[in-house]
């Protein structure tokens, strides 16, 4: 309210344009909870509440010893972020989800076994729930813990130790864990699903004529077929149906929990979306330059086992501040017109700079992706604006020497400060955004290079990597110097590749002598 009624007061002064700017600001009080020791005991209480739930309203005789190993189990889960601090459960809110999917799928089977008969009720369970979720929201290396996880619940909770039950446990979520490794589209969780289904069903098979195998291969003819095949149908059944359970609740889990998924990126990579278009539109040097990054930054991203996905999009959208005034950056001038010829070397840097301001205050008013609009923000870090930096302490220098000629006083010439043209930040803080400000760097660069030779590019590209070293600029970023090495490798071949020069391909004379005839 006090803003509004001083921007009211701006305005009729005619001190404010009546432009509200957005700004990214983090909720303090989600953050406070991600982390908070209280809300994490919290989760686990529930945790705790629901698996003596499973435990005491069965009746059995040894309920205690089973709660108490249930709790053993769930003791483990919470000491995996201590001794892994890239764990994504190290967040209370990827804890709250690890239990909800792995309890959930517990639940489910604990439903079905209870209602249904014991030979068909070891199909019917969905085995594959939690693993596949998790590969896709938190990691394969989650899923795979979530899937040992549930193992050692089902071990624990069930009447006695059914280790047909536990192989298929163990082989369905492995099998939706080894084709969830890299997805991209929704497909590939029906495919997970089925793959899940088949392993299943190949390994009920196994457990039902393992024991007839032993004795004798003549006792096979005596197995229920028929029984056997509508299992086996069932098996791929719920498979398929897993799968389609998990796409379909993707988005709400990922609006819930804050997760963007390789699937919701590749989502946004369209180059339909409105800003793209108006960016093809109204700035089309910016938008080949960001086309020609994107295929930089994703090659950079897969070289060292970064998000490739979340690199080509963020290149998408990186830049999309320039389309506030897109004639005032170098790949958008006409040849022979520079509008920074007239402005002073302070507006001409103010014009550069405001563009990571207005990249993300148009990423709010779109609802583009968080990660995004880190991305719009970071990939500049708070280098330098080098050319115009320096064309200011040229003048600053030009009119020292001539305050002698007209008598003036040193102290009334304006100092040149360095912060004046400095990018506002914040320091890449992802090995995303740091491939994304190198790539950026290097794909401008590269084409003021008159014979972009491969020495060339290798020199430009690890000259423009020491000089954000030496600024200090990867200080808050979880990357190696190896790393940056193999990005700057990455970036000299896939460049000597774009840039490669072709040979002149001559007229034939016959043609030659036709197009004259034409004249």
């Amino acid at each position: 309210m006090f803003r509004f009624l001083k921007k009211k007061r701006l305005e009729a002064k005619g001190l404010s344009c009546g432009k509200t700017r957005l700004s990214k600001t983090g909720n303090r009080f989600l953050e406070h909870l991600e982390e908070s020791p209280l809300m994490r005991a919290a989760v686990l209480a529930v945790a705790s509440l629901i698996l003596a739930t499973f435990c005491f309203f069965e009746g059995s005789p040894d309920t205690l010893r089973r709660f108490l190993l249930s709790l053993i189990v769930l003791a483990l889960v919470v000491t995996l972020p201590l001794v892994s601090k890239d764990s994504p459960l190290v967040k209370n809110s990827r804890l709250l989800l690890f239990l909800i999917v792995t309890l959930l799928q517990l639940g489910m089977g604990e439903l079905i076994q209870g209602h249904c008969e014991a030979g068909l009720s070891q199909i019917l369970i969905p085995y594959a729930l939690a693993p596949i979720a998790l590969s896709v929201l938190l990691g394969p290396q989650t899923a795979f813990f979530a899937c040992v996880t549930g193992a050692l619940w089902w071990m624990v909770l069930l009447h006695k130790s059914d280790f047909n039950s536990l192989l298929l446990l163990l082989g369905g979520g492995l099998a939706g864990i080894l084709t969830t490794l890299r997805v991209r589209r929704r497909s590939r969780l029906l495919r997970a699903g089925l793959s899940s289904g088949i392993a299943v069903a190949v390994l009920y098979l196994f457990c039902i004529s393992f024991p007839l195998i032993q004795i004798g291969w003549s006792l096979v003819g005596l197995l229920p077929w028929l029984q056997i095949g509508i299992a086996i149908l069932g098996a791929i059944g719920v498979g398929l149906f897993t799968g389609v359970v998990i796409s379909g609740s993707l988005p709400l889990i990922e609006r819930l929990f804050g997760i963007t998924t390789d699937i919701s990126l590749m989502e946004m990579a369209d180059l339909n979306h409105p800003l793209l278009r108006r960016l093809s539109l109204e700035a089309p040097g910016t938008y080949h330059h960001s086309l020609a990054m994107a295929n930089l930054a994703e090659a950079c991203a897969e070289k060292v086992g970064a998000n490739s996905s979340l690199c080509r999009v963020s290149a998408y959208f990186h830049d999309i501040g320039k389309l506030a005034k897109p004639d005032y950056f170098t790949e958008n001038i006409a040849p022979g017109e520079n509008p920074h010829d007239e402005l002073t070397p302070t507006m001409s840097s103010l014009v550069i700079l405001s563009h990571v301001k207005e990249g993300v205050d148009l990423g709010l008013r779109h609802r583009l992706n968080g990660r995004i609009i880190d991305a719009i923000r970071q990939h500049h870090g708070t280098t330098l604006v080098e050319f115009f930096y320096q064309r200011a302490c040229r003048q600053e220098r030009d009119a020292q020497s001539g305050v002698g000629l007209i008598n003036a006083n040193p102290e009334d010439i304006p100092r040149v400060s360095e912060e004046s043209y400095r990018y506002p930040g914040p320091k890449p803080r992802s090995v995303e955004t740091v491939i994304l400000g190198l790539a950026d760097a290097a794909e401008s660069a590269s084409r003021s290079l008159e014979r972009p030779t491969i020495q060339r590019l290798d020199d430009l590209v690890h000259d423009l990597l020491q000089d954000r070293i030496n600024d200090g600029q990867y200080d808050e970023a979880p990357v190696t110097l190896c790393q940056l090495q193999e990005i700057a490798a990455t970036l000299v071949s896939s460049l000597g590749s774009m840039l490669h020069t072709r040979i002149a391909y001559g007229r034939r004379k016959g043609d030659a002598k036709e197009i004259k005839e034409e004249d």
